[in-house]
């Protein structure tokens, strides 16, 4: 049994080591091709980590990018008319001397508002004047800027130089744009540490602005300069650069430069700029300054020990060495200086030209050189590219480790070959390669046969078999409950945003895109306060950074979230904190509450308006009554008066006629009541206020500016100094000064088809020169006249065409214009004259030898009054043959209206009814009909209808005199005939007034 044993145990070792010495072979191919997939999946994270890297490099450079396009189009979109911020910014500004002290403030003389001279051209010659000053020996100054400006003007306004060769004040228009682009470009900082300087440098002028402030001196020693002026040579060259590259490229707009040395502080920085075009036309660009610095700890940040690691720009030029950083050059006068390091010159391999070309243009590049590899990744956008290098030896040593398990094994299989070999082959090889290949063939193969080893070996098969079930049964339902939440996630109508425990987003699901209007890409990383609470609504931003209020249970509330484009708008959050791997994470469900809110805002405002109009409409009914009951009376009263007034006049009874005089004071008095109470229902509140008119004329002139410049024509404000204030309402007046502008820009700019030469004397308005068009505004007080109020004067004149006679007389009436189609409505004079007397003054086309002249005469207080010549005198000035028919069914109104007609001339006919009315109209001719709207048998409305069948011409030449005019009955007639109206009670000019308009009719 010996030689049978040994022979058996030596054909066993032999079948043993033929089964062993393939499995030794095939662990050792396995090792070898794990190995090969360790080592990809690590050069596969390098590159992963290279991509994170330049996301966020790409993030840290769209806040700067959105800044300088956010100011690009702000100036392109402001140039010609930037918002007014006031003086303060030009009254800062200051001479700028080489040699002389820091503080300039005693260089300028301080400015008197109400001069006219400190207005338009003046102001600069003044200016200059102030820069000639003998104390600055003669010189005209380097340059304007805020070195002399204090601390808080400097933080405020940052700094402005201002160097043109003839050293004149900077220009009103400029200053606009500046304090519009500083303030900008400030609040941008306040908030934004790695920014280091927002500059415009303007194209045509020798003139640029920033913020933040840097001194002058300290400017021009780092730029090497002896001068602001010296800085136009440099400035020119700068833009026939950029003009010349705008040309073969009118899309290349932006720019990152190279790394340079910052005029600020000496250290490194890079500019990225934008161009600025208006009208097709090269203006300057903006340019801002970022600190290399934060790059630099960022890059050191990422670095891991024996690796090396770079940010560049799209040139290849490095921005960043965490090894090595770059240098700033030492000596002086080095600002704007390039720091210029190829990144060829820092790799620790040499690559291809075409190579090197390509980084930039790939998401993610993996080159293997010389023991190294290489990763470089950048952003689509970002202006800046990552790269990374590793040893390769490196990459190596933590993969080894992960083999260690097939080593193991190995040493395993030796061992049982050594203590087992002694087994017969039958009872272990066999079974053992059975399984190990049944094992193969599950891991590839879910239906792979099960082998059938006998009981001591069918407990291992069916473990196997039972684990790779389990396995894949658990991973079907992880991926389905992966892509369940994830479709739940994806297309929920709410907003989801779940953050990190840093407070950093780490998902952002299509509806918080659309309702906070970012992208999950711009989204992931940022914090979730800065999306969901500004800054003012700090306790709600706590309260995001805390998950909710703390704990892992839910909470909810009300806050406000901000839209990226800068929009606010109320929403409701419910957040919730879960723990994963020890970590915890908030996720928020976010609704809009803006339509909840507008809803419920909007019932309240249509329940308090339907309260308000039941009150309003209950007091115009109430009111209307009134007005109807006491105006009738009044109206007697204060008529009755009036003529008791004349008659003891011609008697020569002074006390009767000042007793008459004091009843007619009383009912106006009432009637003024009666009014208020009126205008109290129709809710016009006052707006009259004490007002300068020449200020009024400064605001027009300073509005229309541009447009009088652009078309040629010449301002020339003549305003007298020293006049009272006059109360009146501001913007109406400025209508009728900016309508009367305007009408004189239009005429000499050939906008007015029916002008012509008029004959007349001129009235101190200027000559224009040949072919030029002077615009004249002249301002005084009237000559005091005996028992009339102080009056103040303006006038208009052009040297346009003038105005033809055959349109003088209708040049006032509504709808009429001498303008071309589309130039006009023909509402401008007529709207302005009525404002005009409304303040109590009159608006009068002067007769002159050139061009038009319009005067405006305006009592101080801004009240019409008897003595007003608004209206003409209440005798005489009616049509002496004039037949008027006075209809109304009250007698005592219809013989007040006869008594005061018929002392003024006319031929008064009384109806006491419409029905009479037509009775008489039948019978005789009248020239104008007075008229009450409320009567018993037929009103007013049908006697209107009535005359407009009989006698259309009659119709237009109806007055209504009613007291009712709160009414639906009296607007419903006043609307529908158009005919003038008089409200009851009434004076005797204004009837008289009232019905010789009529008669014009």
């Amino acid at each position: 049994m010996a030689p049978a044993g040994a022979s058996t145990l030596r054909s066993a070792r032999r079948l043993f080591w033929w089964l062993l010495v393939p499995v030794m072979v095939l662990l050792a191919v396995l090792s070898v091709v794990q190995y090969r997939q360790r080592l990809g999946d690590a050069e596969r994270d390098l590159l992963r980590r290279a991509d994170e890297c330049a996301q966020e490099l790409a993030a840290v450079a769209r806040p700067a990018m959105d800044h300088v396009q956010d100011l690009r189009r702000m100036l392109e979109a402001r140039w010609d008319d930037p918002p007014d911020g006031g003086p303060a910014l030009g009254a800062a500004l200051q001479p700028w001397l080489q040699g002389l002290t820091r503080d300039m403030r005693d260089l300028r003389v301080p400015r008197d508002p109400r001069d006219p001279r400190d207005s338009g051209a003046s102001r600069d010659s003044r200016d200059l004047a102030d820069a000639r000053d003998p104390r600055n020996n003669g010189r005209l100054p380097d340059g304007w800027s805020l070195d002399a400006a204090g601390a808080a003007l400097q933080q405020r306004f940052g700094q402005l130089w201002w160097a043109p060769q003839d050293g004149r004040a900077p220009d009103a228009l400029w200053l606009r744009r500046a304090q519009l682009f500083i303030e900008a470009a400030r609040l941008v900082h306040e908030r934004a540490p790695g920014f280091q300087a927002t500059w415009f440098a303007a194209a045509d002028d020798n003139l640029s602005f920033g913020y933040p402030f840097v001194a002058t001196p300290r400017m021009l020693a780092a730029m090497g300069q002896p001068s602001l002026q010296a800085l136009d040579v440099p400035r020119r060259a700068g833009v026939d650069r950029s003009v010349a590259a705008l040309a073969r490229d009118p899309r290349d707009t932006t720019f990152w430069g190279p790394p340079y040395v910052s005029q600020l502080d000496g250290e490194l920085v890079q500019s990225h700029g934008a161009v600025v075009v208006v009208g097709g036309r090269y203006r300057g660009e903006v340019s801002l300054d970022f600190r290399l610095a934060a790059l630099q700890r960022t890059a050191r940040g990422w670095q891991r020990e024996g690796t090396r690691v770079w940010v560049t720009d799209r040139q290849l030029n490095v921005l960043v060495d965490a090894t090595t950083p770059l240098a700033v050059p030492p000596g002086q006068g080095l600002a704007d200086t390039p720091v210029a390091v190829a990144l060829a010159s820092r790799l620790p391999v040499v690559l291809a030209a075409p190579e090197l070309a390509a980084l930039p243009t790939q998401r993610g590049s993996l080159q293997t050189r010389d023991g190294w590899v290489i990763a470089a990744a950048v952003r689509d956008g970002s202006p800046w590219l990552y790269v990374q290098a590793v040893p390769e030896a490196a990459l190596r040593a933590s993969v080894l480790p992960t083999l260690l398990p097939n080593a193991l094994l190995g040493l395993a299989l030796l061992a049982a070959f050594i203590v087992g070999q002694w087994l017969f082959a039958r009872w272990f090889v066999t079974p053992a390669l059975a399984v190990l290949g049944y094992l193969r063939q599950l891991s590839t193969d879910p239906a792979a046969h099960v082998p059938q080893l006998g009981r001591r070996w069918q407990g291992w098969v069916d473990a196997v078999t039972e684990t790779f079930k389990v396995q894949r049964l658990l991973q079907r339902r992880e991926r389905a409950h992966e892509a369940f939440k994830s479709a739940m996630v994806d297309r929920a109508p709410m907003a989801i945003v779940t953050t990190s425990g840093y407070g950093l987003i780490v998902d952002f699901n299509p509806a918080a895109e659309t309702l906070f209007g970012l992208s999950r890409n711009q989204a992931l990383g940022r914090p979730r306060t800065e999306l969901m609470s500004p800054p003012a609504r700090r306790s709600d931003a706590a309260r995001v950074a805390d998950g909710g209020g703390g704990g892992g249970g839910t909470s909810g509330w009300e806050t406000i979230g901000r839209h990226a484009g800068g929009g606010t708008f109320p929403i409701q959050l419910l957040d919730f904190r879960v723990q994963i791997d020890g970590e915890p994470f908030d996720t928020a469900f976010i609704i809009d509450l803006s339509a909840k809110n507008e809803a419920a805002t909007q019932i309240d405002r249509q329940r308090e308006a339907l309260r308000q109009s039941e009150k309003l409409s209950a007091m115009g009914t109430l009111l209307a009554g009134v007005a109807h009951e006491l105006n009738n009376p009044l109206a007697i009263v204060m008529g009755r008066a009036s003529l008791l007034e004349e008659k003891a006049d011609g008697a020569g009874s002074v006390e009767v006629q000042a007793d008459a005089r004091r009843i007619r004071e009383a009912a106006e008095r009432c009637g003024r009541i009666v009014r208020t109470f009126l205008n109290m229902a129709r809710q016009k509140p006052p707006s009259r206020s004490t007002v300068q008119l020449a200020d009024i004329v400064r605001a027009a002139a300073d509005m229309l500016g541009y447009t009088l410049r652009s078309h040629g024509i010449q301002l020339d404000l003549q305003l007298q100094g020293d006049m009272p204030d006059v109360r009146a309402d501001p913007d109406q007046l400025g209508q009728v000064v900016l309508n009367l502008m305007i009408n004189a820009q239009q005429a000499m700019a050939g906008g007015n088809a029916a002008l012509g030469a008029v004959p007349g004397a001129a009235h101190g308005a200027a000559q224009a020169p040949a072919g030029r068009h002077v615009l004249t505004v002249a301002t005084g007080v009237e000559a005091v006249r005996p028992g009339r109020e102080p009056r103040v004067w303006l006038r208009v004149a052009d040297t346009g065409s003038g105005v033809l006679p055959a349109v003088r007389e209708r040049l006032f009436e509504p709808f009429f214009t001498t303008k071309d189609a589309g130039f006009g409505t023909g509402l401008g004079l007529s709207v302005s004259r009525a404002i005009v007397r409304e303040h109590g003054g009159e608006l009068m086309l002067e007769a002159r030898e050139h061009g038009a002249s319009f005067r405006m005469s305006l009592p101080i207080s801004g009240e019409a009054t008897a003595d007003s010549p608004a209206l003409a005198a209440d005798t005489g000035g009616g049509e002496p043959h004039a037949r008027i028919l006075v209809v109304d069914d009250e007698a005592e109104i219809a013989d007040l209206l006869r008594d005061v007609l018929e002392a003024a001339g006319y031929e008064v006919a009384t109806a006491e009814s419409g029905a009479v009315a037509l009775e008489l109209l039948a019978e005789a001719r009248f020239d104008a009909i007075v008229s009450d709207v409320r009567m018993p048998d037929l009103d007013g409305a049908a006697l209107w209808r009535a005359v407009c069948e009989r006698q259309p011409a009659l119709a237009r030449r109806m007055l209504f005199v009613t007291g009712d005019t709160l009414s639906l009955q009296a607007r419903q007639v006043l609307e529908e005939s158009g005919c003038p109206s008089l409200d009851k009670p009434f004076a005797k000019p204004d009837l008289l007034a009232a019905v010789r308009a009529v008669l014009e009719r």
